[in-house]
């Protein structure tokens, strides 16, 4: 832990408080995912617990893993005070609700491998549960669909995909009726009514851990304030450069996983800054990052912290210099700061709509013929450009092929058995109508987009 943790039981007490700042949270958790599904009808008695069985065994897959390692090495008191189940608990936390167990165990057990690699509790450079989430993103990015962030109430209720996920589809930077209104209002988003990861949906039960923890001194209040505050500011500034209202950078703020990454994940005391102006500087790039990974479609959240993770030394460096000469670390200031304006001016420039026009969206060729319109378009889709050919004849289209694409197997292959081209055709006069394929959200979403951009150019009125 840092080093204003003067003794053994001062750990235990942070650790304690933590504890008790996570339990209304995973209550919540359990309400949202399990009992209201159940009380529906939707799931039995034995799988409203699943949210909880998630935690457990991240939890559980961790302190076997340490307990393993104190055996073979012998070290009798290592897992009393190494806290050993708290990598595969965050994991849990910030895993979606419907991740296979095989995946969870994994990636708990690389969780608590990269904390032993650099020699255990209180020596580790990076997150522990963020190196799982990385490691399970990268390797099971197949399996970890939509669709799994979903409840089996949401699943009934919501035809879009997540926020995060819907906002990196739509035009431009979107609309509140494109980005908000598919779950509600804002409040379903402060009050975490909205699909997302188990724990990081209610930004209301963050604030709320955010002000116990800092009221009792065990975290370094700097950094998720100054964090949180960055992405506002960053996205509040796009949204007026494009015309757009105060509900964008709320939008962003009540979003994915920030607020609890910024309390959580961003102010673990192995892997923050234990200087004043280390843990502001930090706050501000892990803004930056946040927003520009955003802006090219990823939830930047757990990649900028583990980002700022490999800076966190340099970062006090310049915040041990600052106590004594606050000069020599402005020049730091200045430049994070023409950063911010700097990718702020070219996040807004890149996503600016011209008129109806969809981005994601290019003509690649277009032949007219006497009662045919042959068209080759691309679409962006989950993992890359669906490029597509659409035939047009008496003005409605009677053949739509895919040329190539990026999308994984599994997907695609939901849009085959789905029939769903066949649908699209079919559909083609209420498009807007026609429903997702579960588990493929995101891929029939861009579809849908390729058919009626398709339409608009060939009918623009």
């Amino acid at each position: 832990m840092g080093p204003f943790l003067r003794d053994q039981n001062n750990t235990n007490k942070i650790m304690v408080r933590l504890l008790i700042s996570l339990l209304p949270i995973v209550i919540f958790v359990i309400i949202k995912n399990g009992y209201l599904p159940y009380k529906e009808g939707l799931i039995s008695f034995i799988e409203m617990f699943n949210p909880l069985l998630n935690i457990f065994i991240g939890a559980l897959s961790s302190l076997a893993i340490e307990s393993i390692y104190a055996l073979i090495l012998k070290k009798r008191n290592y897992i009393k005070n190494s806290y050993a189940f708290l990598p595969g608990l965050f994991l849990g936390l910030i895993l979606p609700l419907h991740t296979p167990i095989y995946v969870i165990v994994l990636g708990s057990v690389v969780a608590s491998i990269s904390k032993l690699i650099f020699g255990g509790f209180g020596k580790n450079i990076f997150n522990p549960a963020l190196i799982g989430y990385l490691f399970i993103v990268l390797v099971f990015s197949s399996i970890l669909t939509t669709d799994n962030y979903f409840n089996e109430y949401e699943l009934d209720t919501i035809s879009k995909p997540t926020p995060l996920t819907n906002a990196s589809m739509v035009s431009g930077i979107g609309s509140y009726d494109e980005l908000v209104k598919p779950y509600g209002d804002l409040s379903n988003f402060l009050i975490g009514t909205i699909p997302g990861s188990l724990a990081e949906t209610s930004a209301l039960l963050c604030i709320a851990a955010y002000v116990y923890l800092v009221i009792t001194k065990t975290i370094k209040w700097r950094i998720p304030l100054i964090y949180v505050l960055t992405v506002f500011v960053m996205t509040f500034c796009i949204g007026r450069l494009l015309n757009q209202g105060i509900y964008y950078p709320l939008f962003h703020i009540l979003s994915g996983g920030l607020m609890f990454g910024a309390v959580f994940m961003a102010t673990d005391p192995v892997t923050s800054c234990v200087t004043p102006i280390g843990q502001i500087l930090q706050g501000l790039l892990l803004g930056i990052i946040t927003v520009i990974f955003r802006f090219v479609g990823v939830e930047g959240v757990a990649f900028s912290i583990l980002i700022v993770n490999m800076l966190v030394f340099l970062l006090d460096k310049i915040g041990i210099v600052a106590r004594f000469n606050f000069l020599k670390a402005l020049i730091w200031f200045i430049l994070i700061w023409i950063i911010i304006i700097v990718s702020t001016i070219i996040l807004a420039n890149t996503h600016k709509t011209d008129g109806n026009k969809d981005p994601d969206f290019n003509i690649i060729s277009k032949e007219e013929n006497t009662n045919q319109t042959i068209y080759n378009v691309s679409q962006k889709g989950y993992g890359g450009s669906i490029k597509a050919q659409v035939i047009i004849e008496n003005d409605k289209i009677i053949s739509l092929e895919i040329t190539s694409h990026h999308e994984t197997s599994n997907r695609y292959q939901l849009i085959i058995d789905n029939n769903y081209l066949e649908q699209l055709i079919d559909h083609q006069e209420d498009i807007e109508n026609l429903d997702t394929v579960s588990s493929a959200t995101v891929t029939s979403t861009a579809l849908k987009k390729l058919v009626k951009n398709v339409l608009l150019d060939y009918k623009p009125n």
